[in-house]
């Protein structure tokens, strides 16, 4: 129980508390009126109206821009403390898309700092009249899908000091640099990949030059000489950074560059630039990054790069630079990253091309240059990452790579390696995250290895024993271009410890047989598999209908056989299959997903019609039906493949295959340009189907040793695009249309074995191709066949001379016995008499001879 004293407390101490709870609660009310009140109304009536111009599911990113809360409190807003005005705007990879509308945001009158890159914006609302002083940073970078047809708008900033429109469409800006030097305070300008053509090489001065620092004008297309606005006033400037890399740019490498004494970054690389690399070059005492790779430069790397002690990254390569690796390298005690290429320098690397490069964490090296070094030498660095391709670095593998234990990755393709120190080497690499020996004569047995690495590669080795075991972290495995033999069930059929990451998988052109296990619900992550010329057996298993993410399917020139009975229709990313060179029998399979683009099913034993039901692949670009036992029409639906003749172009990841084209059988690598339909080698028959002309996006067309009837429609002239057309060993009648001469790709020509009449047309093309590839057309004429004469120029024989046949009658049996010769006459002399007659019989005579052909 409560003393009095302790009452007399609480009753005196009462007021106080309800007192300090009403101001309390009067305070609380008042800075609620005030948070509600903090944001500007126009600012908040700015920015509502650039999220009204966003799709839908962006506003969904934006859900705290409401009425509710105070503006200076939504996602990506930055108020002033003291005014609460909207000074900031940084909403850069929010997954944004719609219009970006800078009338509005522009109106937010205090708005310095606005960010919008790494979205999906398509649209840009930029039509205002008054000038925004304001706005300083502006970066609207990596909008991939984003076009500016003009740049007027930036007059109207001429206070911007950053600029950043990288990777944004600006092929049609034909005056980009007057349009940005209006600013003359600019000192960041970011104009990467923007699909710019005109750099202004003899404009000589902008504006901007004096106050810029960071200049990127990257991977464009510019095709000139070095601008003079950017290096003819040279000591004027205080530019730190510069980026040209990655266009076409010509010329040497101007001395004024030595003025830029501020200069820190020099990015050159991938461009056209010839000449020596300058010894002054080693006088700039403060670059820190020099890229001058994979340019035109001659002669000799200079020794003097080694004095450019404050250098973190150097990076050169020619394939036209001679000499050694100057030995100065090894000075260069800051360097971090070092890349020398090219395939005409040469000498030895010894240790002191490497002595004080204890800061060195990535050593790339792409020439043949071989190496003098101790095998129990100890390097003065740790690197993250070794890159030793086209390099003499064998045979053995070399003692001072396994001193490094933070390797990321290790790449050492073409490096003339033959043997590995088999368990050491394994243990080795087992925590590296990319492994790259293709391109070795490495033999080893790796039926007990266990492989562990994200990235593999082993092809074109001479590896052997059964396929190696591999951990659930593989994501890329390429074992191709070996000698593995045995079959391929145990690294397919045990279940791992965990969900596998597998995403690539080549074991193609090896020495595996059996058959393909059944156990593919394991794998079900595969986007690309590839197990083509082995020796596999058998039909293929219900279970590789399982994937989900499948894009390539390739078992070609195997010995599989059965019905391809698959249902592939619901693997809805898969582009390409390539299944010939098999045993499959039975319909040509037509189970296949809707965005297929590429189907090789050649030289199989595939029978029955063209299914119509393949019409319905309208994304088909390539259609390879050759060597099979097909019959029938070509279905006149044929003119759905849209992909084959719509004006839409495809890219897709690039497809390597096989393919018989322009008369022999080449290896493509492509990327989505080339159109194909081959039908040839089966026994198809009636009319070509016009339908197969409107397919005006072909570039190969193959329709050869079928049985094939009619005229060639005169719609092959509008096949624009057509490289290759063979149409041999038909039954096709009539002239040659006129219209074929107007192909002007046209490359190859066959239309031997037919019976097609008359003149051939006059087109440079039609008459530059070899004779035999109109051989076989006893009505054809005109070069390079022998020239027409009146009397067979429309490919008639009805006027045959009567001497001409006799002088070829008696020519032809002179000599011979005088029984023959009895015998003969009472059998020719009616035929040569009767005109009618001996037509007709020469003509069963070449029906004979070329069927017999």
């Amino acid at each position: 129980m409560l003393g009095f004293t302790s009452q007399i407390r609480i009753l005196w101490l009462l007021p106080l508390f309800i007192l300090s709870t009403t101001i309390f609660q009067r305070c609380n009310s008042t800075n609620n009126t005030q948070l509600s009140s903090n944001c500007n109304e126009k600012d908040l009536s700015a920015l509502l109206i650039f999220k009204h111009g966003l799709e839908n599911h962006s506003s969904n990113t934006l859900s705290s821009w409401s009425n509710e809360n105070d503006c200076c409190s939504w996602k990506g807003v930055l108020c002033d403390n003291i005014t609460k005005r909207v000074t900031k705007l940084d909403l850069h990879q929010q997954y944004l898309e719609g219009e970006i509308n800078l009338q509005s945001l522009f109106q937010i009158e205090f708005l310095s700092y606005l960010d919008l890159s790494l979205n999906g914006f398509t649209s840009l609302s930029s039509s205002f009249n008054q000038s925004h002083d304001h706005i300083q940073y502006l970066d609207l970078s990596f909008n991939d899908d984003l076009h500016m047809d003009n740049l007027d708008w930036l007059s109207k900033i001429s206070s911007l000091k950053s600029l950043n429109l990288s990777q944004i469409n600006l092929q049609n800006q034909t005056n980009w640099l007057q349009s940005i030097d209006m600013h003359a305070s600019l000192l960041e300008l970011r104009l990467s990949s923007c699909h710019l053509t005109n750099i202004f090489p003899s404009t000589k001065h902008v504006s901007f030059a004096n106050s810029l620092v960071t200049l990127d004008l990257s991977a464009n297309a510019f095709d000139s000489e070095l601008p003079a606005w950017l290096f003819d006033h040279a000591s004027d400037m205080n530019i730190s950074h510069i980026d040209l890399s990655f266009n076409f740019l010509q010329g040497q490498i101007p001395k004024s560059l030595l003025s830029l004494r501020k200069l820190e970054t020099l990015k050159l690389s991938n461009n056209e630039l010839n000449g020596s690399i300058p010894d002054w070059l080693g006088q700039h005492g403060n670059l820190k990054y020099l890229n001058l790779a994979e340019n035109l430069f001659h002669g000799s790397i200079p020794s003097s790069l080694g004095n450019l002690s404050s250098l973190v990254e150097l990076s050169i390569g020619s394939n036209f630079m001679t000499g050694n690796i100057p030995t100065t390298i090894g000075k260069l005690f800051n360097l971090k990253s070092l890349f020398i290429g090219g395939n005409s320098l040469s000498g030895v690397l010894t240790k002191k091309h490497f002595s004080n490069l204890s800061n060195l964490e990535a050593l790339v090296l792409s020439a043949p240059v071989s190496f003098d070094i101790d095998s129990k030498w100890i390097p003065p660095f740790q690197l993250n990452g070794i890159s030793l391709s086209n390099t003499i670095l064998g045979p053995k593998f070399p003692a001072w790579i396994y001193t490094q234990k933070s390797l990321e990755y290790l790449e050492v393709p073409n490096s003339r390696l033959s043997s590995i120190d088999g368990d050491i080497f394994w243990r080795f690499v087992a925590n590296i995250t990319q492994l790259n020996l293709s391109h070795n004569n490495i033999s080893a047995d790796l039926s007990n290895v266990m492989l562990n690495s994200d990235l593999i590669f082993m092809d074109h080795n001479m590896f052997r024993g059964g396929l190696p075991h591999i951990s659930a972290n593989v994501i890329y495995l390429d074992l191709s271009h070996n000698s593995f033999f045995g079959t391929i069930s145990h690294l397919f059929c045990h279940k791992l410890g965990r969900e596998n990451s597998l995403d690539y998988l080549d074991i193609s052109s090896n020495l595996l047989t059996g058959e393909i296990p059944d156990c593919w619900e394991y794998w079900k992550g595969l986007s690309f598999l590839f197990m083509g010329n082995n020796m596999l057996t058998g039909e293929v298993p219900p279970s590789m209908d399982s994937f989900i993410d499948l894009i390539i399917l390739d078992l070609h020139n195997n010995s599989l056989s059965g019905n391809f009975s698959l249902d592939l229709s619901n693997i809805t990313n898969l582009e390409f299959i390539n299944i010939g060179e098999n045993n499959f029998s039975g319909p040509v399979p037509v189970k296949m997903p809707h965005a297929m683009e590429v189907m090789i099913l050649r030289s199989n034993q595939f029978e029955g019609n063209i299914p119509s039901q393949l019409c319905s692949i309208s994304s088909l670009i390539q259609l390879v039906l050759s060597h099979n036992k097909l019959s029938g029409p070509i279905p006149k639906c044929i003119s759905n493949f849209t992909g084959m003749g719509g004006a839409k172009k495809t890219s897709h990841y690039p497809f390597e295959f096989n393919l018989y084209n322009k008369g022999q059988d080449l290896e493509y690598l492509d990327y989505g340009l080339l159109r194909t339909l081959d039908l040839s080698d089966n026994n198809l028959s009636d009319e070509i189907p016009r339908q197969v002309f409107s397919l005006v996006q072909l570039k190969s067309l193959n329709l050869s040793r079928n049985h094939f009837t009619g005229k060639i429609a005169r719609e092959v002239g509008d096949m624009n695009n057509l490289e290759s057309l063979d149409l041999s060993s038909n039954k096709l009648v009539g002239e040659i249309p006129d219209t074929i001469s107007g192909l002007s790709f046209l490359s190859f020509l066959n239309l031997s074995s037919n019976y097609l009449v008359g003149q051939i047309p006059v087109g440079t093309q039609l008459q530059s191709f070899d004779a035999s590839f109109y051989d076989g057309n006893p009505g054809l004429c005109g070069a390079p066949l022998p020239i027409c004469i009146e009397s067979n120029k429309y490919g008639g024989n009805n006027d045959i001379d009567d001497d001409d046949d006799d002088s070829f009658t008696q020519s032809l049996y002179f000599g011979l016995g005088v029984g023959f010769a009895v015998g003969f006459w009472s059998l020719c002399g009616s035929l040569f008499l009767n005109k009618p007659w001996r037509h007709n019989y020469f003509r069963f005579l070449n029906r004979v001879a070329d069927q017999f052909h």
